[in-house]
């Protein structure tokens, strides 16, 4: 071979490497994100919102470049604890995980420790426990604090005069939680808890700790449960004749509520975070229509924040979970959500949005003057 060809070769295979650098070099990095989420078994009524939110996020991008360097990745939950810890080390150990967004405030908590060790921003849509307060410095949320909404509740249960008060709350950290927060908010307004009964998750049978609530003969009952232990309470309380005023937490805002039991759950008084009147929200709320036929939830409008405010630190440059981390703690000013402004304090917490109150009446619920 002559050395003029050995040398045209070897400027050949020099400019094909050049060329692949530089090509991959300006490649867009992907942003992976991991939606775990019950999207079966007892609890699938949360997947399936979260995924309609985060769906919608996605469609708001989807002519805009920055929406070709978001990948979602949906992996069912089953609200199981083991079942997400698997999902996470499947995941990170096949791609590089930027984000990950759980349902449940016991799933956030399981979760937090591995997404602080690698680095992944936790950003649960729907999860308010306290306890995510202390979770760890990549731990961030959506939804405003347990104790807001505990005290919310404490506010409307006294306005309305009742002082004996029973409460039927979910044995896990959200439950625990948010029962904790609106007992001691309910002793500051004159309150007392007569009776609270712990119900495991799945529970159907709630007879044993219904008949000590109708024994302690309250003048109101609270109830924070999940759909799949709601719907059986509603109706053994019926079947018990129990005659309480009723109250919940925002589970009351879940549509399997009002799919099955709509008649029994007439006149509940629940605490949700406020339905906003911006801009924003109008937009998402044509949009939910369009998608769904039906009104606007605020529970998928939070999972379409938790997308977009992951958009707009990859827009400004964010290429993985250090990286949005940072975004999220350089950020002065509030991001313009669909559930209203966000802004978080030094532990990720939302510090910006309210409870308010809301009755069920029909196949819905409607702001409540309580």
């Amino acid at each position: 071979m002559s050395n003029i060809r050995r040398q045209l070769i070897a400027v050949l295979i020099l400019a094909l490497i050049v060329a692949g650098l530089v090509s991959c070099a300006k490649k867009p990095t992907t942003v992976n994100i991991l939606v775990a989420a019950p999207f079966t078994g007892a609890a699938a009524s949360y997947g399936k919102v979260v995924r309609e939110g985060v769906d919608i996020a996605l469609s708001e991008i989807a002519n805009d470049p920055v929406g070709r360097r978001i990948n979602v990745i949906y992996r069912d939950s089953q609200l199981s604890l083991k079942e997400i810890v698997n999902i996470f080390h499947q995941e990170v150990a096949k791609q590089r995980i930027s984000v990950i967004m759980p349902v449940s405030t016991a799933e956030s908590l399981v979760l937090a420790p591995l997404c602080n060790e690698k680095q992944i921003v936790l950003l649960p849509p729907l999860a308010d426990g306290d306890q995510l307060s202390s979770a760890g410095p990549f731990v961030y949320r959506v939804s405003p604090t347990s104790s807001f909404q505990g005290g919310e509740l404490a506010k409307a249960v006294s306005a309305a005069g009742h002082k004996s008060v029973a409460v039927l709350y979910l044995n896990d950290a959200w439950g625990k939680g948010l029962s904790d927060a609106f007992s001691k908010a309910l002793a500051s307004n004159g309150g007392k808890v007569v009776a609270a009964e712990a119900i495991a998750p799945d529970q159907t049978d709630l007879r044993v700790a219904l008949s000590k609530v109708k024994t302690a003969n309250p003048d109101s009952l609270v109830i924070l449960l999940h759909p799949a232990e709601t719907i059986p309470a509603l109706r053994q309380i019926r079947e018990l004749g129990i005659k309480a005023a009723l109250y919940g937490g925002d589970n009351f805002s879940n549509k399997a509520i009002y799919e099955e039991a709509a008649d029994l759950a007439q006149g509940v008084v629940f605490a949700l975070p406020a339905k906003p009147d911006n801009a924003t929200f109008q937009h998402f709320a044509k949009m939910y229509k369009v998608a769904h036929a039906a009104e606007a939830d605020i529970n998928a409008a939070a999972a379409r924040d938790a997308m977009m405010l992951v958009v707009e630190a990859v827009r400004r440059g964010a290429t993985d979970g250090p990286a949005i981390k940072a975004y999220f703690d350089a950020k002065n000013d509030a991001f313009d959500g669909a559930t209203g402004p966000i802004r978080w304090d030094g532990n990720g917490d939302v510090v910006s949005k309210r409870y308010a109150l809301y009755i069920v009446k029909g196949g819905t619920y409607e702001p409540c003057g309580h």
